[in-house]
């Protein structure tokens, strides 16, 4: 009988990047740059890796931004030049709602619509 699965995943940690509020847990800390793959595994034991994902994470409660492989060679270049110009340059603007569902991105509009309305 042969065992096998995927979804095994690892991080590498390449570096701190910068320092952030997460919207998640809401705790400002220093997030770090990752490497994120996903492992097709036989007998438990990771074999190939079928899946690249480059992040930074939050190191309270693990939520991510990913990013493109030229942003991730930017904030890369930056960590090991410890320019902070560059980190800032190279980080993406991003979305207040990534990483949620649609269902949850519609709730918190309506929310934020709700008090805005409100407050009015």
């Amino acid at each position: 009988m042969i065992i096998w699965g995927w979804g095994r995943v690892t991080k590498r940690k390449i570096g701190q990047v910068f320092q952030r509020t997460c919207s998640y847990c809401n705790t400002t800390a220093i997030w770090n740059l990752c490497i994120v793959r996903t492992w097709f595994t036989l007998f438990f034991i990771p074999v190939i890796p079928y899946r690249k994902r480059y992040c930074v994470v939050c190191p309270s409660c693990g939520s991510y931004i990913e990013l493109t492989e030229a942003q991730f060679e930017e904030l890369k270049q930056a960590i090991n030049s410890s320019s902070s110009n560059a980190i800032n340059e190279a980080v993406p603007e991003v979305d207040k709602y990534a990483g949620k569902t649609e269902t949850q991105k519609n709730y918190l509009k309506q929310m934020e619509e709700y008090r805005n309305s409100k407050a009015e």
